[in-house]
């Protein structure tokens, strides 16, 4: 098991997770961010609010970003479908 950490960047700031989570692989933290990011613009939404092209930058435990998910690219994937 390996510990990620889910950032969210926008604008210039970056609300850090500390905790992080624990995931055997990368793929399983990326789907754990792609609905986390869903759950966020769905919330957004729905007190609506508008949905920057804000970012959620996945960490490994070496400080080290393994992916970045774009707010945007999650509402175009989701569309698509």
């Amino acid at each position: 098991m390996s510990r990620y950490f889910f950032h969210l960047r926008q604008e210039g700031s970056t609300v850090l997770d500390e905790e992080g989570d624990d995931f055997a692989t990368l793929e399983e933290a990326r789907a754990s961010a792609v609905t986390a990011v869903r759950e966020l613009i769905a919330a957004r939404i729905k007190t609506g609010n508008s949905v920057s092209d804000e970012y959620m930058d996945v960490m490994d435990e070496a400080g080290e970003v393994q992916l970045s998910l774009s707010f945007h690219d999650v509402i175009r994937s989701q569309l698509r479908k």
